[in-house]
Formats: C-alpha cells, sequence, structure tokens
C-alpha cells in the first residue's frame, strides 16, 4: 500500500531551536546510560520528541495540562469537529489523550507535581518525553518517525512473524544478504 500524507500546521512563534540545559542533560544521561534505538537496539540513538515536539511548545497551555496531570482538572472541552473549538461541553479528563500523555510520563518518572508551567522545557526535553531512536527510524523517509504515520511508525516496533516483510527496501536488502 502506497499512501500520500499531506501536514499541515501552523507553528507558533518561536526564538530559533537551541539545545536546553535539560536537553543537553537528557542526552548525556541517555549516553551515559548505553541506551538504545527503541525499535532496532542500535547504539548512539538520536533523541525524538515524542509527546510534544518543542516547535508546539508555545501553543500548549501548560498550566492546564499540569492540573490535569496531577487530578486538578477532572473534566475538559469537548471540542467541535470542525473548527476545532469548545462546544460548552466537557467529557472525564481520564478519557483524554492528554491525561494519558500525563500518565505514561509519570510512570516514566516525570514529576508533574513539581513541574513549572513557566518552564516547558523541563518536560519538553525531559527523558520521559523523548523516544531514543536510529537515524532510520528517526529520520529515514521509508521508516522514520517523521515520515510515517503514527499507527505505521509503531508497528515497526513489534516483533514480527518469521519472514515478513514491511516495506520495500526490506526486500532489496534480504536480497543483498
Amino acid at each position: 500500500m502506497k499512501e500520500t500524507v499531506v501536514e499541515v500546521e501552523y507553528y507558533p512563534d518561536h526564538e530559533a531551536r537551541t539545545e536546553s540545559a535539560t536537553f543537553r542533560r537528557t542526552k548525556a544521561a541517555g549516553h551515559k546510560a548505553g541506551l538504545r534505538c527503541s525499535i532496532s537496539g542500535q547504539p548512539n540513538p538520536e533523541y525524538h520528541h515524542f509527546w510534544c515536539e518543542w516547535a508546539d511548545a508555545d501553543a500548549v497551555d501548560w498550566t492546564v495540562v499540569k492540573a490535569i496531570a496531577v487530578g486538578e482538572i477532572t473534566e475538559i472541552p469537548v471540542l467541535d469537529e470542525i473548527t476545532d473549538q469548545p462546544t460548552g461541553e466537557t467529557f472525564p479528563a481520564e478519557q483524554s489523550a492528554i491525561w494519558m500523555i500525563c500518565q505514561i510520563t509519570a510512570l516514566r518518572g516525570f514529576d508533574w507535581h513539581a513541574f513549572d508551567p513557566a518552564k516547558p522545557e523541563t518536560f519538553i526535553d525531559s527523558p520521559q518525553n523523548m523516544l531514543q531512536l536510529s537515524i532510520k527510524f528517526h529520520r529515514s523517509s521509508t521508516h522514520g518517525i517523521h515520515h510515517r504515520t503514527f499507527p505505521t511508525f509503531v508497528f515497526q516496533g513489534y516483533p514480527r512473524r518469521a519472514g515478513f516483510v514491511f516495506s520495500p527496501d526490506e526486500i532489496v536488502q534480504k536480497e543483498k544478504a
């Protein structure tokens, strides 16, 4: 199956990306621990902002995120399917993607109670928001998270049945072997 995906997004205005102290610590700790690509197990991975990209940080209401994470907000707005604006209704935060993300990152050790919403880089660049990936699974056009839909990217992390081929480049490599 071949599919063309068109993604259009407005990033909020922001300064040019520089590595924060948190990001430098995250990478250094990962390298010291010998972390490997979370898909292939290859050494010396790159660090992908998984749950929230740095470029989106200034568009997020981090005070609300923290309140959801620590249970202070238990109902969140239902969004209109066309405008993405609140409809006036609410639904349980525990049924939302952001609640799930907060729970997963907390399970991975992120302290939402200590989080300062004025310093989003402490979450954005934290180990809990990172996915360690080799170049192939980070940036390649055939397998990289920046070029695949989420379900097909995630599939690559599952053990496969013997002989299953995921993409055409694997056939070429198999024939070379």
